[in-house]
């Protein structure tokens, strides 16, 4: 196998195991491992919220500070990216659901559906993700919402 063949299955593969380790992390609530798999100035955002404000942290500070302080506990069941690798620079959209329960007195469920667009960098051979976006299209049951055109890095 020559080398070009072998890089692209390894990038592959450690694009799929930035994933699996976001989900685990996540889900764990365990912010600091969370954190480390995202750019020193990675993004975590809902679509239509503006990074850095409440709800989308900015850098590994705010974004570990997400993670742990999350007003719910749940599962992620991820999807295999659709990868698109180019160099240092990759993107994928990743379909998902989310099953949780939110804290507090009534304990209420959530049940979400939806994708990530996401953007990652190698940085010291290390593939990060750079800004991750969610598109919610259900939530709790409700109505499913029309898969929209393009990514969330179109708007």
């Amino acid at each position: 196998m020559d080398d070009d063949r072998l890089r692209a299955i390894e990038d592959r593969l450690a694009l799929l195991e930035v994933e699996a380790a976001y989900a685990r992390a996540f889900d764990g609530r365990d912010g600091e491992a969370w954190a480390a798999l995202f750019t020193e100035d990675g993004i975590y955002q809902a679509r239509g919220r503006t990074p850095g404000e409440p709800g989308a942290p900015q850098g590994r500070a705010q974004l570990a500070d997400y993670c742990t302080s999350a007003p719910y506990d749940g599962l992620h069941l991820m999807h295999l990216p659709q990868l698109t690798i180019d160099g240092d620079d990759a993107h994928a959209r990743v379909h998902l659901q989310f099953l949780g329960t939110w804290h507090g007195e009534d304990g209420a469920t959530v049940d979400m559906s939806g994708y990530y667009d996401v953007r990652y960098r190698r940085v010291d051979g290390q593939w990060l993700i750079a800004h991750r976006v969610t598109t919610t299209l259900r939530r709790d049951g409700g109505t499913v919402l029309p898969y929209p055109p393009g990514t969330a890095f179109d708007e």
